[in-house]
């Protein structure tokens, strides 16, 4: 269920109403993994959380942009009420600055070479030397490795 707590609305709008909505709010959880939570509706205000989990493109939105989309969706539907967000945006992983000019970068900085690396860590110099020269993609566990070895 894409709003949770739909039901306070009810009262507000149609049958034919509500599910537009939902089917309007599925589409932004499948394309951009955007979930609402409808808190209250005291009078003509309604509270609404929004959070956006991660997403395969890793791309987010700004809290700016949930709180946007979160009063796109209910304020042409809902006329006339105050719609208050609160958006809980995904911030990015120290990790993601982690490339192959990011590793050479550092190790300049370091003095570092492969060879002391892979004697420090424990990895294998052939491993250390493809993912230093992007012959290797590097999951998220070899970032993390080497933002927290090279940013010490």
């Amino acid at each position: 269920m894409s709003i949770q707590n739909i039901h306070y609305l009810e009262s507000l709008l149609s049958a034919e109403q509500i599910t537009a909505l939902q089917k309007a709010a599925e589409r932004h959880s499948q394309q951009s993994n955007m979930d609402f939570k409808i808190h209250s509706v005291d009078g003509n205000v309604i509270q609404v959380e929004t959070s956006q989990d991660e997403t395969s493109s890793g791309k987010y939105a700004t809290r700016q942009m949930l709180v946007k989309r979160t009063e796109e969706l209910l304020k042409k539907r809902l006329p006339g009420f105050e719609i208050q967000v609160t958006a809980n945006a995904v911030l990015p992983a120290p990790t993601d600055v982690v490339n192959v000019s990011w590793i050479e970068k550092k190790m300049q900085q370091k003095g570092l070479r492969i060879k002391q690396i892979a004697f420090e860590t424990g990895i294998d110099r052939e491993s250390i030397s493809d993912w230093i020269t992007g012959k290797r993609s590097m999951g998220k566990t070899v970032k993390a490795m080497f933002y927290f070895y090279l940013s010490k």
